[in-house]
């Protein structure tokens, strides 16, 4: 072997195994941060959350239902045809499907949601290592997606919505890992996976079709479909099962939007959400600031946003527009919209919690498109208060 190909080998194979322990570090070092989390707020970072109805959805499958057989009253259930259903899309319970085996109802998902949040750390360094970052600074990027955006908040706590978020965040960033390996197969499966967390999670399916055929045309990726095809297909003979139609999870049968004369959808949400998290300030009462329903600003909730409306204006000024930026804008754009016009846009909550299902994207355009080298001081300072500011979310969701 050549001399000077064995100690470029040698050098790659150094770099990867850096990377991989430094990978493991991150992990770990996440999940001791979730344990001292729950000691400082007083929870049980082992044990069952009772706004946990994945589990429930798991049991019933274990007894062969697809019902849960009664009612759960503080739960968000789905009321058809007399019979009580969870109103959340599958693929959550799928995760909890072996636990509910071995802990029955005392599945840990504060736990689960704990692991989400830090396998999601590990692929978004990853993902920024790829791209050619260093080591600190794909740290810092990483760190910056996960804990400086309310995904901190929800990966604390292991309730059905936080579950689902926070899935979907991990599905997606291993999907934008392997847009970026080049692995059409195995990004479009993830993808679709997470559509079964948060159905709008289709539009990133799209986007990423669209991604692939533009990169290697069409008929070379027909076979990259089967497996999405499939695991849609499930899902949707899933939803018929339960509801009599392949798009229906659920949600449209809460008596919340059975009740409400718009429903779960409509145009007239849009306005008033859009004022909420672009313009809505927190709310300042008695010494200390207050979450609100419907959500404040996404840019002080989650200011990588702001890093990644700087990264749009430079790149539009001088220019540096393809089919991934454009691609990526627009998908968000919809998927905000879409989000927008959902009736309670999260409910009560620190932050805008459910622009966090942009948050992945956002990060691959940053990764693909945004400025490479080190950390400017600026983005630092911003990353650093995003942290700081949702740590004291996250607190005072457990605390107050």
């Amino acid at each position: 072997m050549d001399a000077r190909k064995f100690k470029t080998n040698s050098k790659v194979c150094q770099s990867l195994r850096k990377e991989s322990f430094d990978a493991l570090f991150m992990l770990i070092s996440a999940l001791v941060f979730y344990y001292v989390f729950s000691l400082l707020a007083k929870e049980d970072l082992f044990g069952p959350n009772s706004w946990d109805s994945y589990t429930l959805q798991s049991l019933a499958w274990l007894s062969g239902r697809t019902d849960l057989g009664r009612d759960y009253e503080w739960l968000e259930l789905a009321i058809y045809n007399g019979k009580y259903y969870v109103s959340f899309p599958p693929v959550p319970s799928l995760v909890n499907l072996p636990f509910a085996l071995l802990f029955g109802e005392n599945v840990p998902a504060n736990l689960i949601v704990a692991i989400y949040g830090s396998l999601s750390i590990v692929l978004a360094y990853k993902i920024m290592m790829l791209c050619g970052r260093d080591g600190k600074s794909s740290a810092f990027w990483a760190l910056f997606l996960v804990w400086g955006s309310n995904m901190l908040w929800m990966t604390t706590e292991g309730g059905v919505w936080f579950q689902a978020q926070a899935l979907n965040m991990l599905l997606c960033l291993a999907a934008v890992y392997f847009a970026l390996k080049d692995r059409s197969t195995l990004s479009l499966a993830f993808c679709a996976m997470a559509v079964g967390c948060r159905p709008f999670s289709a539009i990133w399916l799209v986007f990423l079709a669209l991604y692939f055929i533009r990169k290697h045309g069409l008929k070379s990726q027909l076979r990259s479909y089967v497996i999405p095809a499939l695991i849609a297909s499930s899902m949707m003979a899933y939803n018929y099962i339960r509801f009599g139609n392949v798009l229906e999870f659920g949600h449209n049968y809460l008596p919340e939007f059975t009740r409400s004369e718009n429903g779960q959808f409509s145009f007239s949400y849009l306005l008033p959400n859009l004022k909420n998290i672009f313009c809505r300030i927190p709310v300042w009462e008695n010494g200390a600031l207050r979450p609100v329903h419907d959500g404040f600003c996404l840019f002080i909730a989650d200011p990588l946003f702001v890093v990644l409306a700087v990264s749009q204006v430079r790149n539009l000024i001088s220019r540096n527009t393809d089919f991934t930026g454009a691609g990526l804008t627009a998908a968000m754009t919809a998927n905000l919209l879409l989000l927008c016009m959902h009736k309670t846009m999260g409910g009560w909550q620190f932050g805008a919690r459910y622009t966090c299902d942009l948050l992945p994207f956002a990060y691959m355009y940053l990764a693909v498109k945004g400025r490479s080298g080190r950390v400017a001081l600026w983005e630092l300072a911003v990353g650093i208060f995003a942290f700081l500011f949702n740590l004291f979310g996250a607190f005072y969701m457990h605390l107050a």
